[in-house]
């Protein structure tokens, strides 16, 4: 396959999906579904990962596929697998696509080229909620869930507004945990602390859970919290976490002092919702060695601990 006369640079942190948009954009062609069937591969299977469709594409743009594979995403059923960390879809958002106004204004300069603006893969992350660079709450786009790979085309929704969009006043909240979890999902150098042994995803949702428990007792209502509550519970998780395990058990002594039971003694008896979280999720990389931790944690206090872990 001939290369493209018209190529950009793949950017620091895009998605795959987000590159060919833009590719798409500045050939003229309106949508990335369109362009990829005029060239012979599918833009909905590149953004799920297929290997085909992203060695196709790799030959229009010129470049080989291991040098697009920072920004491909894997999508398998519930699972999707980046460069930086595997997700559920419970906390990677593919189907709805969310930026930051500022980002792309700036991205797109004075002659609003929309094929200049890019997604960033930590933009999909449930524990982003504000822009890393300029500190407003990242947006989410309203557009049909089957054009949300398509990062050009869906700007065209809102781009008349970006301009005000992008003037939302700095949040002044600590974000801890998010530039963590965007430093471990870009590939940067680890900080060197306890969270770094688990999957980021396990290691981000404990940081959280820890966070939630010490803010609002063991059976905090999780369901109810706004994005303004889970930053706040994520940094109060983050200032224990970062200190590593011996401060997360002086952390959780607390609930150990609290509760006593004429029944057997399990870790979910006082830790609640915190170890129900990481048990329902098991199978997750991560969350098993987490709930161990749990589970040791207690039976430091209590010897003759029963164990939650279905294995």
């Amino acid at each position: 396959m001939a290369k493209l006369f018209l190529t950009l640079p793949m950017q620091r942190s895009e998605t795959l999906p987000s590159f060919c948009s833009r590719i798409a954009a500045v050939n003229g062609i309106g949508s990335a579904s369109e362009f990829s069937a005029h060239f012979g591969f599918s833009f909905d299977r590149l953004a799920k990962g297929w290997h085909t469709d992203v060695g196709l594409f790799a030959e229009l743009v010129g470049e080989g596929p291991d040098h697009l594979h920072f920004g491909q995403l894997l999508q398998v059923g519930k699972i999707v697998e980046t460069h930086g960390g595997v997700f559920t879809r419970e906390f990677i958002d593919t189907d709805r696509c969310r930026i930051c106004p500022a980002c792309v204004l700036n991205d797109i300069g004075p002659k609003y080229s929309l094929h200049r603006a890019y997604g960033r893969a930590e933009w999909m992350l449930r524990f982003v909620h504000t822009c890393p660079d300029h500190g407003i709450p990242l947006i989410r786009l309203t557009g049909k869930r089957k054009n949300a790979s398509d990062f050009a085309k869906q700007l065209h929704a809102i781009i008349d507004e970006i301009e005000i969009l992008a003037s939302k006043p700095r949040s002044s909240k600590p974000a801890r945990l998010q530039d963590y979890a965007i430093n471990r999902l870009r590939g940067g150098k680890p900080p060197n602390i306890w969270l770094d042994s688990f999957a980021l995803q396990a290691a981000a949702h404990f940081t959280e859970l820890l966070g939630a428990v010490i803010r609002d007792d063991s059976e905090p209502d999780l369901e109810s919290y706004t994005s303004d509550d889970w930053i706040e519970v994520a940094d109060i998780g983050f200032e224990i976490a970062k200190d590593g395990a011996a401060a997360v058990r002086a952390a959780l002594q607390v609930f150990l002092a609290s509760k006593q039971s004429a029944h057997r003694i399990r870790a979910s008896v006082f830790f609640g919702r915190l170890s129900a979280e990481l048990l329902e999720r098991f199978e997750q990389p991560g969350y098993l060695d987490l709930a161990k931790f749990l589970e040791d944690v207690a039976r430091e206090r209590y010897p003759k601990l029963v164990s939650d872990l279905p294995i």
